[in-house]
C-alpha cells in the first residue's frame, strides 16, 4: 500500500467485516498493533487481537515424537532435549528442525551408515542440521529481522549495538531499557535483556551482524 498509496484492499476488507456476518477473517503478522501505521486502527476496530506464542514443552515434545499418527520412535531423548533447547518450543522452528533431522537420518540410512530398524536421531544430529535450518528457514528469519529494522519503533543503530553487546556477553545499560522492553514483547530477548529467548534466532542474527 505504501507503494501505491491505495487503501482499496483495506476498504474492501472493512466492508466484509461490517456486512458479511457469516464470514470470519483471520489476519496474521509479525508486527504488534502498536507498531502499525495509525490508519490501521480504523480498519481493525471491530477485530479481536490474539497473541500467538510458544508451545508448552509437553506440547512441543508431543509434536516432535508424534507429528502424525503411528510415527516411529526415531529420537534419542537427548535429541528431543536439544530441539527443545534450540527452538524454545516455537512451533514453526520445532517442525523445521525435525524435518531436517529426519532428512539427515534418511540420508544416513540410504548410505548404509545406520540400520533402518534401529536408527535413532542424536543430539549431534540436531547440531549438524543447524546450518541447513538457518538456510531453509531464511524467509522466516528474514521477516523477523525486517520487522525490527524497518520499524519506526526501533532505533536501528541502537538495536544493532544492543544485540552485538548481548552476543558478546555484555550487560545492557539503563539506556537500553526501552529497546529491551520492546524486544521482550517481540519475544526476541529475555526480560532481563541479557540473552536471546530462542537460540536459533540468536544464531541467525549473529550471522547477519557478522556480514555487516
Amino acid at each position: 500500500m505504501k507503494a501505491t498509496s491505495s487503501r482499496a484492499p483495506l476498504n474492501f476488507i472493512r466492508n466484509l467485516l461490517q456486512h458479511q456476518r457469516k464470514w470470519i477473517l483471520l489476519f496474521s503478522g509479525s508486527q504488534e498493533l502498536f507498531e502499525l501505521d495509525y490508519y490501521w486502527s480504523d480498519y481493525l476496530i471491530n477485530t479481536r487481537a490474539l497473541r500467538m506464542t510458544y508451545l508448552h514443552e509437553l506440547e512441543a515434545r508431543d509434536l516432535i515424537q508424534q507429528p502424525v499418527e503411528n510415527f516411529s520412535n526415531i529420537y534419542e531423548p537427548t535429541a528431543i532435549d536439544a530441539i527443545i533447547q534450540l527452538t524454545r518450543c516455537q512451533p514453526y522452528l520445532v517442525q523445521l528442525v525435525c524435518y531436517e533431522v529426519v532428512e539427515l537420518l534418511n540420508r544416513d540410512i540410504r548410505r548404509n551408515r545406520r540400520e533402518a530398524d534401529t536408527a535413532k536421531a542424536t543430539a549431534q544430529d540436531v547440531q549438524e542440521v543447524i546450518p541447513v535450518v538457518l538456510e531453509r528457514g531464511d524467509q522466516y528469519f528474514r521477516e523477523l529481522w525486517k520487522s525490527l529494522t524497518d520499524s519506526d519503533v526501533y532505533d536501528g543503530l541502537r538495536l544493532r549495538s544492543l544485540l552485538r553487546r548481548i552476543i558478546y556477553g555484555e550487560t545492557p545499560t539503563q539506556q537500553d531499557k526501552g529497546v529491551i522492553r520492546k524486544l521482550t514483547r517481540k519475544e526476541i530477548l529475555t526480560p532481563e535483556g541479557n540473552a536471546f529467548q530462542v537460540p536459533l534466532v540468536q544464531k541467525y542474527i549473529e550471522q547477519l551482524l557478522e556480514e555487516e
